[in-house]
């Protein structure tokens, strides 16, 4: 006589929590691709990597410690994801950097949303679920 060994069976709720913990890992990597990409600000390319985000908070940094000594007229040269060179005064670069860090919060702030949605969306990669890129 077979035995079954009761503690290898796979239950409804368990093959619910698999499908669950899988599309909140493909949400996950969406928001990350979306990061990455970037997004265009006032005409610039701002991408997420972490090497350009360093630098943009770097460079945000600076603005700030150039507009704080009455400097707001000297430009920075920015190079942006397509590889184009902007001159942007402390207040630009400033407002760039805020901007961009705002649309990473949304990005996650959608990611969030998707991830509360019952049933969530079987594309959870449709553009209509997140912020748009530029």
């Amino acid at each position: 006589m077979a035995t079954i060994d009761l503690s290898q069976l796979i239950t409804a709720e368990d093959k619910a929590a698999a499908a669950r913990a899988s599309a909140e890992a493909a949400v996950n990597a969406e928001r990350q691709r979306r990061i990455l990409a970037g997004t265009v600000i006032d005409g610039v390319h701002v991408t997420g990597r972490d090497e350009d985000a360093r630098n943009l908070t770097n460079l945000a940094r600076l603005a700030q410690l150039r507009i704080a000594g009455g400097d707001t007229t000297t430009p920075t040269v920015f190079r942006d994801g397509q590889n184009v060179d902007h001159k942007l005064t402390p207040p630009q670069m400033l407002a760039l950097w805020q901007a961009s860090a705002e649309y990473v919060s949304a990005l996650y702030a959608a990611s969030w949303a998707i991830k509360a949605m019952e049933p969530m969306p079987e594309d959870v990669t449709a553009d209509e679920l997140w912020p748009a890129a530029t």
